[in-house]
């Protein structure tokens, strides 16, 4: 194994145990909202989703109406795209 490499499979390892982390100690209760119309991956009974709550402090999934989830964490901001 090269040096290059070893490198490569070091960040690979540190981003993977930073992923666990984030996704075991990242969610939120529902006691703490998220600000509105942000992104949220929320635990609902279905499994996860994401979804966002309005201005008006309903939450919505793909535009509809839902009921409250167990918990949320924050959405990842997608990559922007050069056009």
């Amino acid at each position: 194994m090269d040096e290059s490499e070893f490198i490569r499979r070091w960040v690979m390892l540190a981003l993977e145990k930073q992923m666990v982390d984030y996704a075991m100690n990242a969610w939120r209760p529902l006691s703490i909202l998220p600000a509105p119309n942000t992104p949220v991956i929320a635990a609902v009974e279905q499994g996860i989703a994401v979804m966002t709550l309005n201005h008006m402090g309903e939450w919505r999934r793909d535009g509809v109406p839902h009921k409250e989830p167990r918990a949320w964490m924050p959405a990842p901001m997608p990559p922007k795209t050069i056009a």
